[in-house]
């Protein structure tokens, strides 16, 4: 595996957001798929080197992806969809020839793992949009870890951990979630159409985080259409701190399916 470090793949009000790329070790004779690794951190911390981060795409490198792990914006500065437009530009920034070529990557097979926060902002991305899969910002795949898939008022409640009610709302750049405009395009639940990308979603039953959205858009997903794997683990275990290598396995298994 070869590391390259710091590429810069957007420069926003004179900020430059930066990706590190994790290449496979061996040559290939052809182009190989591209996986976006989106770490988490409540949208308010974390960066691309961080431990829900680097091990995840080097353990696809050495599975022989090409894994670009990326920092984005951040809150309170930057709200939705700040952190969304930043994954969206660094897949079209990778999806361009000029790094297409420089990755040895075939641009129509690009997808997406996160957890957290990062798995929102994947599931936003792979629900952003109709149409291809291997153009502009669209995946071919997404890969989600604890992610909340529903902002609305009905999925954003008090029933939430106070915390995670005041980060909701904080991500959205509300007050109220009755009174807060970006709460539907926020939701992967609310953007759902045949045209999505496979998801892989994975949730722990007694964390945090309720799992009721993520079923709830599995479910959509498949009256959509969308091929879906929906796994819930028992225990309380949070984001990529349920990876154990069968999980790993399995999620290896669906990029090799849809990617």
């Amino acid at each position: 595996m070869a590391v390259q470090s710091d590429l810069v793949y957007e420069t926003v009000d004179g900020e430059n957001l930066a990706l590190d790329a994790y290449l496979p070790a061996r040559p290939v004779a052809t182009p190989t798929p591209a996986i976006v690794v989106v770490h988490g951190g409540s949208f308010t911390s974390g960066d691309k080197a961080g431990l829900d981060a680097a091990p995840l795409a080097a353990l696809l490198a050495q599975a022989g992806y090409a894994a670009f792990s990326i920092d984005y914006r951040l809150l309170p500065e930057h709200p939705f969809p700040d952190a969304l437009e930043d994954l969206q530009a660094a897949v079209e920034w990778l999806r361009a020839p000029d790094q297409a070529t420089r990755f040895g990557i075939d641009p129509a097979r690009i997808g997406a793992f996160g957890g957290s926060a990062g798995a929102i902002l994947v599931a936003e991305a792979g629900t952003a949009g109709e149409g291809p899969l291997d153009q502009g910002s669209r995946f071919k795949a997404v890969v989600e870890l604890s992610g909340i898939m529903d902002l609305t008022p009905a999925g954003l409640t008090p029933d939430l951990e106070a915390a995670d009610y005041r980060l909701g709302l904080a991500y959205l750049d509300c007050t109220d979630p009755d009174d807060c405009p970006a709460s539907e395009a926020a939701s992967p639940l609310a953007n759902v159409d045949p045209t999505d990308p496979p998801f892989y979603l994975a949730h722990s039953v007694d964390e945090e985080l309720p799992e009721q959205s993520t079923v709830a858009f599995a479910d959509a997903l498949t009256a959509a259409g969308v091929p879906v794997q929906l796994e819930l683990r028992p225990g309380a275990a949070h984001s990529v701190l349920m990876l154990d290598s069968a999980m790993s396995e399995r999620i290896l298994a669906f990029f090799a399916q849809h990617l």
